[in-house]
């Protein structure tokens, strides 16, 4: 039996209290006062508080507290009297942290994008969504599952896009569709945004960017092939450097201005955050995308993501860092351009003496003729988990929708080679986010999903295939400009009969789509 969606679940509850973290930022404001308006509206009367020694001070959050009404309390104790709370939800934060003011309750619940902390025990019913950019974005979603359109309320819509738009570094660092989704939807006051905007910074905060910037450190390219075979470009160095304890968007602040150095093509800022380290990158030609180098140098002890040239990420210091911070992110870089395989297909061979050969699944997958989503012969603006495209459409042109919703467009005479159309669906429930379509100029809005016909492999569509041990860069043979990225555990392939056609699987997703010949 499907359960009752958590906003549901919590009008079950009477005395409740929203806690957001200690010296709450504008995500934590955000979602605690989206989750408390939404509560009001079906007769609730939640307490909205913070705790810490510091109360709201920075002139954006005073006047988005201000100019959308929100009543939030900084407090030592929400027990004076000796009772408990029925209900205690944390959001943009994990209960019991650090960085949280410690109170009990009868039930905790947890709404949070951050990583669990290492060895806590996640409260039933917490909703944490650690791909997402931010904790708005989970509340955007708990609205979206009930139904609920934050455009209803304009003071909602504002505030759940500011907390997105400060916690990706002005929407920079957005990697998950979700983000994408609320970024896109929310129909908020744009003369608001623009004054927060504005209003962003302080005195102290000015002299943290300086700061950082004076401190930088910059690292020459081990291997300036790496980079580009040109020796005229000046760009070749990595710059690295830490700033003081401070509102994320600042980092983004810091590493757009590093990137704009004239022999830095790459940059990374860090600075303590939560549990760990929030780190911004940024990077400024095909050969390093900003969101594999954060992926890189958080692996093992934390995640990150992003557009190509501008990504995030989160290192956890609780996982046990190895050395000091900046010579951990040193190590990194360093470790990035010299550590991974780099393969040109056509040009390359690698070794697949101990590959397998595999082939598909007998299970049914979904395709898409472009010309059934636009017959007009609008442009399809496709949104998905691997980020957005825009494609025209062509009768030759389809889009492959795999196991887990990653969608991909093949030409109609490599689908009929790979594929045989069949009769039945594909399993939409499996997919971790479904895709959408926006067509034309009026972005009218199409779910994939509703226009899904059933195909499966074909008995010819043998590979062979090795999982990776180390990282790999490869450079396809239909794209030599932009590479492909393996980490370890993906799988390096190509056709049965095609050396040279090389590509790199997820390494879940192979597992799902492919077995043993």
């Amino acid at each position: 039996m499907k359960s009752k969606p958590l906003l549901k679940a919590l009008l079950s509850y009477d005395d409740i209290v929203i806690q957001a973290h200690n010296n709450p930022d504008a995500d934590a404001i955000a979602s605690g006062f989206a989750l408390c308006r939404y509560l009001e509206n079906n007769g609730k009367k939640p307490r909205f508080i913070y705790a810490g020694e510091r109360e709201i001070s920075k002139p954006n959050m005073l006047i988005m507290l201000n100019k959308l009404g929100i009543q939030v309390s900084h407090v030592k104790s929400i027990n004076e009297n000796g009772a408990l709370p029925q209900l205690l939800i944390t959001v943009d934060c994990f209960h019991g942290e650090g960085n949280v003011g410690c109170f009990a309750a009868e039930n905790v619940i947890v709404i949070d994008h951050h990583r669990i902390p290492k060895g806590k025990a996640v409260p039933k019913h917490s909703v944490i969504k650690e791909n997402y950019g931010s904790c708005a974005t989970v509340i955007y979603e708990l609205f979206k599952e009930i139904g609920y359109d934050i455009n209803e309320d304009q003071d909602v819509a504002t505030a759940l896009y500011y907390g997105l738009y400060m916690d990706t570094v002005g929407l920079s660092e957005i990697s998950s569709p979700i983000d994408r989704e609320l970024r896109d939807t929310a129909d908020y006051n744009q003369a608001l945004i623009r004054l927060l905007v504005n209003t962003n910074l302080t005195e102290e905060e000015l002299s943290i960017i300086g700061k950082a910037l004076s401190d930088c450190r910059y690292a020459p390219h081990p291997d300036r092939s790496a980079i580009s075979d040109d020796p005229s470009l000046p760009k070749q160095q990595s710059a690295y450097t830490i700033a003081d304890s401070c509102d994320p968007n600042l980092l983004g602040i810091i590493s757009d201005t590093l990137i704009q150095v004239d022999m830095v093509s790459e940059c990374v800022v860090c600075c303590p955050y939560h549990t760990g380290y929030k780190i911004s990158v940024r990077t400024c030609t095909n050969s390093v995308k900003a969101p594999d180098l954060a992926a890189f140098i958080t692996h093992g002890y934390g995640g990150g993501g992003g557009h190509d040239n501008k990504a995030g990420g989160c290192i956890d210091y609780q996982s046990s860092l190895p050395k000091e911070i900046m010579d951990f992110i040193a190590d990194r870089i360093r470790d990035f351009f010299t550590k991974p395989d780099v393969i040109f297909a056509g040009r390359d061979h690698p070794d697949f003496s101990g590959a397998k050969h595999f082939r598909k699944k007998d299970i049914i997958l979904g395709y898409i003729p472009t010309a059934l989503l636009s017959p007009d012969g609008e442009d399809i603006h496709i949104r998905m988990l691997e980020g957005d495209i825009t494609l025209s459409p062509d009768p030759d042109i389809y889009l492959m929708v795999g196991l887990i919703g990653e969608v991909y467009p093949i030409k109609r005479e490599k689908f009929e080679k790979k594929y045989v159309t069949c009769e039945g669906s594909p399993d939409v429930s499996a997919y971790y986010y479904p895709p959408t379509a926006r067509v034309g100029q009026n972005r009218t809005g199409k779910q994939l999903v509703d226009y899904l016909h059933g195909c499966k492999a074909s008995a010819n569509g043998e590979i062979l295939a090795v999982k990776l041990d180390n990282f790999t860069k490869l450079y396809s043979l239909w794209d030599q400009e932009n590479y492909m990225y393996g980490t370890i555990g993906d799988y390096l392939a190509h056709p049965a009969h095609d050396a040279n056609d090389l590509y790199i699987i997820r390494g879940d997703i192979f597992t799902l789509t492919y077995e043993d010949c």
